[in-house]
């Protein structure tokens, strides 16, 4: 039960990350560029986290 949790969160903010990245590339400004490496940081975190049971 606690893995399913975990993969339902994992999805959400994968999700949430894509969106930022998605919704800063569309437009011009600082703050969108922001958004953009939040997201990116935030797609890389998963990535690390994936990743580190190989390890």
């Amino acid at each position: 039960m606690k893995d399913r949790i975990i993969l339902i969160a994992k999805i959400v903010f994968f999700l949430f990350c894509m969106f930022l990245v998605i919704n800063g590339q569309r437009t011009v400004g600082k703050l969108y560029l922001l958004s953009q490496l939040i997201g990116l940081a935030g797609l890389l975190f998963l990535l690390w986290n994936y990743n580190r049971k190989f390890v």
